[in-house]
């Protein structure tokens, strides 16, 4: 009895696989994963490891923002039917038992965006008589899109992009930043750099980027303060420094020169020595000195005791005032005193003249050269004509001396031949034109004489010929 109910067991245990290896199968639902609104999407079921089935049911399921337009089965049977207004289907009488691979198509359109994805799916069923065979529902997620979204603000997403999205549909845009002309946020001075700080203009978008400004040399100095006095020869020094970075800066001060007083005599001049007077800075030791010229010797009432002439100096003698010295002097000569000159002997064209002065004091006499006055002449007189062969002359004479100055005239160049150049008539043309005619009639004469001579002789062989012949 246990080993019936044991072989029972296994029979219905078996019975039990056979049947969940027939309901095996799988399906897949394959199309877009994305659609804009007011456009259609098309998705086809695909059917594998089912086994032979007599007939097959599908009901589509989908969310309000689509609406079904149209299922097609893509296998064939007897009975092929598809209600849309209540998306289900059946295929019956198969033509094939084999329903694997695409099974059924169905489109759908797409009526308002979303903002997450939609789930669409499609329930098959199938069945060997009565007995179910498989039952799948592959299903697809589909992204519905605006034909126009509706963009919030942006926002930041990283240092290059900034983003937003479709309150609509979800769509999310990526755009690069967009920097407005920047705002210095740090000024740069001569000890720090500065910093300029640029923000991104796309609304709502709050990213930023910074730029360094390089260090000026723009220093902020105070005044100038001495830190070494100048004296009347060397330079000074004053310096200033910068209130923000502490940087000196020196610049040098003119030396101020000596400041010197009035000359004073150190030493009195003479009648025959030089004296000398000094002169000193207020501010250092330096001094200047300079020579006084000697004074000389003053007479009271000198007497000459050699008078001077025009040429020969005199001498004077007597007591200095100053220092009672016994000296002479020496009295210049006068020079000459010459009367208006008078010309004694006149120049002429190539001679120097003479005039002659005299000395009103000493009557001494004094004579100067007159220049010579050079030749006038006037215009030429052809003396002699030129020809092709010879050179002429051409004579000039001095409207002073006479003198004459003769001047070569060149070659005549000859003047150029013209050829008589007879001009031809009519009557010469037709002259020369006979010529030439009649040369062309002796020609064809002599050739004709010659013609006929070596035919007769052709004709007078070919004769003698045949006799010889007969």
């Amino acid at each position: 009895m246990k080993r019936i109910i044991s072989f029972l067991v296994c029979i219905v245990l078996m019975m039990s696989l056979c049947i969940t290896v027939n309901a095996a199968g799988s399906g897949a639902l394959s199309g877009n994963t994305s659609v804009t609104v007011g456009n259609n999407i098309e998705f086809t079921v695909s059917v594998s490891g089912c086994g032979d089935a007599t007939s097959i049911a599908v009901a589509v399921s989908h969310r309000d923002n689509f609406e079904l337009v149209s299922g097609t089965w893509l296998k064939s049977g007897s009975i092929t039917k598809f209600d849309s207004s209540t998306k289900k289907g059946a295929l019956g009488g198969l033509s094939s038992p084999n329903v694997n691979g695409n099974l059924f198509k169905v489109v759908l359109k797409a009526k308002t965006a979303s903002a997450s994805s939609q789930s669409v799916s499609v329930n098959v069923i199938a069945k060997n008589g009565s007995t179910e065979i498989m039952n799948i529902t592959p299903s697809k997620s589909v992204k519905i899109n605006c034909a126009t979204h509706n963009y919030g603000n942006y926002s930041k997403q990283n240092d290059t992009n900034h983003t937003r999205t479709c309150s609509a549909c979800g769509n999310v845009e990526t755009k690069a930043h967009t920097w407005n002309s920047g705002t210095v946020t740090k000024i740069a001075n001569c000890k720090e750099t500065g910093t300029k700080t640029y923000t991104c203009t796309a609304t709502g978008c709050s990213a930023t980027k910074t730029e360094t400004i390089a260090k000026t040399n723009n220093h902020t100095y105070g005044g100038w303060s001495q830190t070494k006095t100048p004296s009347c020869t060397a330079k000074g020094t004053e310096t200033r420094t910068c209130s923000t970075c502490q940087k000196v800066e020196n610049r040098d001060i003119k030396a101020t020169g000596h400041t010197l007083g009035g000359w004073k005599t150190t030493k009195e001049a003479t009648c025959e020595g030089k004296g000398q007077q000094t002169r000193s800075c207020s501010k250092c030791s330096y001094k200047e000195t300079q020579d006084i010229d000697s004074l000389g010797h003053e007479f009271s009432n000198p007497e000459i005791t050699k008078e001077p002439t025009c040429t020969e100096t005199g001498i004077e003698s007597g007591k200095c005032t100053r220092c009672k010295k016994e000296t002479t002097n020496v009295i210049k000569a006068s020079g000459h005193k010459m009367s208006e000159s008078v010309v004694v002997l006149e120049p002429t064209c190539t001679e120097m003249g003479k005039k002659e002065g005299k000395c009103t004091v000493c009557g001494e006499k004094a004579e100067q050269n007159i220049s010579a006055k050079g030749h006038a002449f006037g215009e030429a007189v052809i003396t002699k004509e030129a020809t092709e062969t010879e050179t002429g002359i051409k004579t000039y004479t001095c409207s002073i001396c006479g003198e004459k100055r003769g001047e070569e005239i060149p070659f005549k160049n000859p003047e150029p031949e013209i050829p008589n150049i007879e001009e031809k008539t009519e009557e010469t043309i037709g002259e020369d034109e006979d010529k030439n005619n009649e040369g062309n009639y002796d020609f064809w004469i002599i050739i004709a004489v010659a013609s006929l001579i070596i035919i007769g002789g052709i004709v007078t062989t070919l004769i003698i010929i045949k006799k010889k012949k007969v």
